[in-house]
């Protein structure tokens, strides 16, 4: 037994050796897997979630959050139309997806304001003061023109000193009286402004003259855009009433070839529907930015009015921009038409910018402009405008929301 035990020692280091190299090889083998694993990991790109539940896969984009504020280039407007303020112009429904074909939310009458959150192709996402949402079709919405154009000068006079005149007469009633007040504190721009709505198509054009107007040292000067249908029967009578008592007043409304529905509609206006603007020019003394929720927008500090050939809101043939009439809906024809020789050279400028835009001049009156291609889009569902407009639903916009909002 002596002589075997050196030999059964000798086997046992043997396979001793063995098992140690068996261990040391799959030890690394283990090792070298884990680190192919590692840097497969590191060579793929991140994984979209949806795109991977559909059998792709898709580099996620990065989005690198600004330096606030920031200016706004994505859309028609100075702001994003996310918080901006809106109003039903016909009784409208909302309903819970942007599909006339799914449940409705809620009916809401001519004239209810809200709040915009969303926009979708031809609907808004919307929010009532009552909380309510809902989408609805824009094409019959208004928007509130300062929440989307600051950098229009606005001043409803209307709301505190009517302008309105006949041949520089004052007219009884109306002249100087507060006739229907279109002003409230706006949350959005966190001052106490003039409301201004009108149609969502129109509003893009009155920015797109605003834009012309800076780059040319000017700006829009906005005194009117809807006109209540009870105040416009207000004005319609008080002329009336005035003509029949005062020959001048009277010639200057009935002269050939005019007659006074050309200085105030009998019939529901454009005012009413929401496709018309009254407005003037004025120089840019100085202009500056404001800040509003992320955003810049520029501001007019100082200006100075241009002279017209009349006051805005004279009733007479001394307003008329043509010597003769043309059809309001004519967008072609006023482009023959002759110029009245009182029409001054800011006046021209005003007509070359809004119709540049893509408005048509009313012949009767300087300042006022319409918008026809909207006016044939709506046709007869078009509002008539009998309601009053009183508050106004709006807040800060927020880049982050609006990058949400626009990317899903």
């Amino acid at each position: 037994m002596r002589d075997k035990k050196p030999a059964i020692i000798a086997v046992l280091s043997v396979i001793l050796l063995v098992l140690i190299v068996y261990i040391i090889q799959d030890v690394r083998s283990d090792r070298n897997q884990a680190l192919d694993e590692d840097s497969v990991e590191e060579e793929l790109p991140p994984v979209d979630q949806s795109d991977e539940e559909n059998g792709e896969l898709t580099e996620k984009p990065e989005v690198e959050t600004p330096e606030f504020p920031i200016w706004y280039e994505e859309g028609p407007f100075e702001l994003p139309i996310t918080g901006a303020g809106g109003y039903t112009s016909i009784e409208l429904n909302m309903y819970t997806e942007p599909n006339a074909q799914t449940p409705i939310v809620e009916k809401l009458e001519a004239g209810t304001p809200f709040e915009i959150q969303e926009e979708k192709e031809e609907w808004w996402l919307v929010k009532t003061e009552s909380g309510n949402l809902g989408w609805l079709k824009h094409q019959f919405a208004l928007i509130n023109l300062p929440d989307v154009v600051p950098s229009i000068i606005y001043d409803h006079t209307n709301s505190y000193n009517a302008q309105f005149k006949s041949s520089y007469v004052d007219i009884p009633e109306l002249t100087g009286q507060a006739l229907y007040e279109m002003i409230d504190y706006n949350n959005r721009l966190d001052e106490e402004t003039y409301i201004m709505p009108i149609l969502y198509q129109t509003a893009k054009k009155v920015y797109d003259a605003q834009q012309i107007a800076i780059q040319n040292g000017e700006s829009l000067i906005v005194y009117e855009t809807f006109r209540p249908r009870d105040v416009q029967l207000l004005v319609n009578e008080a002329l009336a009433d005035l003509a029949e008592s005062n020959d001048v007043v009277k010639a200057g409304i009935t002269k050939e070839p005019w007659s006074m529905t050309w200085f105030i509609n009998t019939n529901v206006s454009n005012h009413q529907r929401g496709v018309a603007i009254d407005l003037s020019l004025v120089r840019v003394d100085e202009l500056s930015e404001r800040i509003v929720g992320d955003y810049h927008v520029p501001k007019v500090l100082d200006y100075t009015p241009y002279e017209m050939q009349t006051p805005l809101h004279e009733l007479s043939i001394n307003s008329a921009m043509f010597t003769k009439p043309i059809a309001s809906k004519d967008q072609e024809g006023w482009k023959k038409m002759e110029v009245s020789s009182a029409v001054t050279e800011p006046a021209l400028r005003l007509q070359e910018y809004m119709t540049e835009a893509g408005f048509t001049p009313l012949a009767s009156e300087w300042w006022h402009f319409n918008d026809v291609d909207a006016l044939n889009s709506i046709g007869e569902k078009a509002g008539t405008g009998k309601f009053r407009i009183t508050q106004s639903l709006n807040r800060p916009p927020k880049w982050e929301e609006v990058r949400t909002t626009t990317t899903e």
